[in-house]
């Protein structure tokens, strides 16, 4: 079959005939049916000369949808996993691989999203830019309604929602706990930020406002349901004008510029959630954070549990992902331009 992979020591991602892989006891085929493309590919792609993010080589493609067509043998002779992956479920692969033993400091506490017990979908082990992916079982969660024909749950809308979707679903919900008419804003408005949006909305925010350098990503923050949707250096004069105050921050760029605006604008005893890694590092002011009570938080995916939700809050309308389809072949032409920010919103390459 034909792959995408990551090879260290090169920045685009290399085309290679690879074998169809075989699931083992514990694992699942599945044949891909689209598979997402994200900022964090354009991070582990720049990264690959100087400092990579795993060593070795591996297929790319974190976000991925697909239909079940083998199973191995610990799924097959287990009754409850194999009726609920029988051959032909239609599935999203969670791309945080978690171990999921009683005994993992992190899976025991709530925290499966950051076990990296073992290599992540397409961020270590094989992943989805390929024709089949082999996962295993505990990271496939089944479709809602089996239709890869449904129109709200197509392939490429299933594949955002494992990270586009699932990310700030998480974030916003478990770990920010934003509650019912408290004020978010959102820095960064392109495809995981408009979701953002739509969460933040469906959460009960109060108040949803977008902040993007860009007019084109302001407008689609608004068609998202932004009820105030401005420039970075007009945040100020928005929040003074309409005297409002800002209770959580969604920071999806991840510079020091971003942050630093989020500390400065949220209110006091507000909270920071930190999703983007624009910039390898950060500085922070303890005094400031001490001084005005702020939380600073960070999230990561999210789990089985999420990843639910999210399906079925798309498969109800609730959320609607945007989304661009591209020939898997075009996956290098893709990176290259969401890395110069030439890509609205999200791109699925279907093989």
């Amino acid at each position: 079959m034909v792959a995408y992979r990551f090879v260290p020591g090169l920045k685009i991602p290399q085309r290679e005939m690879v074998p169809i892989p075989v699931p083992g006891p514990d694992e699942v085929l599945v044949k891909v049916l689209a598979s997402g493309v994200c900022h964090s590919d354009v991070h582990i792609l720049d990264w690959s000369d100087t400092r990579p993010f795993v060593p070795y080589t591996h297929t790319l493609g974190h976000e991925g949808a697909g239909m079940v067509v083998r199973l191995g043998d610990n799924v097959a002779s287990d009754t409850a996993s194999s009726q609920r992956l029988s051959i032909g479920t239609y599935v999203a692969v969670l791309l945080t691989n978690a171990c999921e033993e009683p005994g993992c400091s992190r899976c025991s506490r709530g925290l499966a999203n950051v076990c990296f017990a073992h290599p992540m979908i397409g961020l270590g082990a094989d992943g989805c830019w390929a024709e089949y992916v082999v996962a295993s079982a505990r990271t496939l969660v089944p479709v809602p309604g089996n239709n890869p024909k449904d129109s709200r749950l197509t392939p490429a809308v299933v594949a955002v929602t494992t990270d586009a979707v699932m990310t700030p679903w998480h974030a916003l919900k478990r770990v920010a706990a934003l509650q019912r008419g408290e004020t978010a804003l959102i820095f960064g408005c392109g495809g995981l930020g408009g979701n953002a949006i739509q969460i933040a909305k469906l959460l009960g925010a109060g108040l949803v406002i977008a902040s993007d350098i860009r007019q084109g990503a302001l407008a689609r923050a608004r068609k998202a349901g932004a009820d105030y949707a401005v420039p970075p250096e007009e945040l100020k004069t928005l929040l003074a004008e309409k005297e409002l105050a800002i209770d959580v921050v969604l920071d999806v760029v991840g510079t020091q510029t971003t942050v630093d605006a989020a500390i400065q604008i949220v209110r006091t005893g507000g909270t920071v959630l930190l999703l983007g890694i624009g910039d390898d590092a950060v500085t922070i002011s303890p005094l400031v954070v001490a001084t005005r009570q702020l939380t600073i938080r960070g999230s990561f995916g999210g789990d089985y549990q999420d990843l639910e939700e999210c399906l079925e809050a798309v498969a109800e309308g609730r959320i609607v992902p945007e989304v661009d389809e591209r020939s898997m072949d075009e996956c290098e032409c893709v990176v290259k331009e969401l890395a110069r920010g030439a890509i609205p919103a999200r791109v699925v390459l279907i093989p």
